[in-house]
């Protein structure tokens, strides 16, 4: 029963979070906001509902560990697995903005996270100090999508994958975000629980669990949209959706859920930020690379998540 529980929370939150993004897109639109500003507030923030509806549950449990090892692995499986998986499908490149830019900040945010967690909790200040960061590096990205061509075309693209083509009328997707919420919170619980059930036999730390199996459950939204990107030729897209995602499960994931309840990170610390670190300046060497990402260094990073989970999990 648990392992059931687990994979229908995967279901739900996957399902949740894209019936969220796309009435939250529709909504947005019907009432006159722009497709920039639509693909840098709705669709970026609700891309990471699942992490955020996971980590809410899990810290109002008492169970910080799974909160900050949910936003830890989230951000290594973003970066290496889906990279690594979408370089499989098809060779990944990037325009030069992403690893002059891009990651440039995910690194920054990053080394801010480790340094916050050198001490075994993020406070209450520290999470709305995490929290203003996402609304200035929101801010700071329509600023930039309004002279950056690439950018607005980036974000335009987002917006139409979560708009579709169908028409709808208001009642539809105003009923289709309640259900999306609905479905992202009780997929919170499930994923929480049957992690919790299952792994019990093996006396793994809560942020053990939050690094592997949970953070993979709350992962496979960005996986699927990664991968669908990557396989119509979009690499920024795919790039540039690992990149974000993580960013505002930095900023935003973990800077909401310690400002309303500090998180204690007794075993998630100095080690798992120089990770986070390492892997965000992996993912900026290879994308920055003749020709991207390739095949073979796709199979690596895929390899690598697989013993980073393994090593979490020993």
């Amino acid at each position: 029963m648990s392992l059931l529980l687990i994979l229908a929370g995967c279901a739900l939150l996957y399902v949740g979070g894209d019936m969220l993004v796309s009435a939250s897109t529709f909504i947005a639109n019907r009432i006159g906001m722009s497709p920039i500003a639509i693909g840098a507030t709705v669709v970026a923030i609700g891309t990471s509902a699942p992490e955020l509806s996971v980590s809410l549950d899990a810290a109002l449990k008492g169970h910080s560990g799974i909160s900050v090892g949910n936003v830890v692995g989230s951000n290594v499986c973003n970066i290496i697995l889906v990279l690594g998986l979408c370089a499989l499908i098809r060779p990944l490149s990037a325009s030069r903005d992403v690893y002059r830019i891009d990651f440039p900040i995910l690194i920054a945010v990053s080394a801010l996270f480790t340094v916050m967690a050198h001490d075994a909790i993020i406070t209450r200040t520290e999470g709305v100090i995490l929290a203003l960061g996402l609304v200035a590096y929101v801010g700071w990205n329509l600023r930039r999508a309004a002279v950056d061509e690439d950018v607005a075309e980036y974000l335009g693209e987002e917006v139409a994958e979560a708009l579709g083509d169908e028409e709808e009328k208001w009642y539809l997707p105003v009923g289709r975000a309640v259900l999306g919420i609905a479905f992202l919170g009780l997929g919170a619980k499930w994923l929480v629980d049957g992690s919790l059930q299952t792994l019990a036999p093996y006396e793994l730390s809560e942020a053990a669990i939050g690094i592997t199996v949970v953070a993979l459950g709350t992962s496979v939204p960005e996986i699927g949209t990664s991968i669908i990107a990557a396989q119509k030729g979009h690499g920024d897209l795919a790039v540039g959706n690992a990149i974000g995602s993580s960013v505002f499960n930095l900023l935003g994931v973990l800077g909401a859920t310690a400002s309303i309840r500090a998180l204690p990170a007794n075993d998630v610390g100095f080690m798992d930020g120089a990770i986070l670190i390492a892997t965000s300046l992996a993912g900026l060497v290879l994308v920055a690379r003749p020709g991207g990402i390739g095949r073979v260094p796709g199979a690596i990073l895929v390899a690598t998540y697989l013993l980073y989970v393994a090593s979490a999990i020993r």
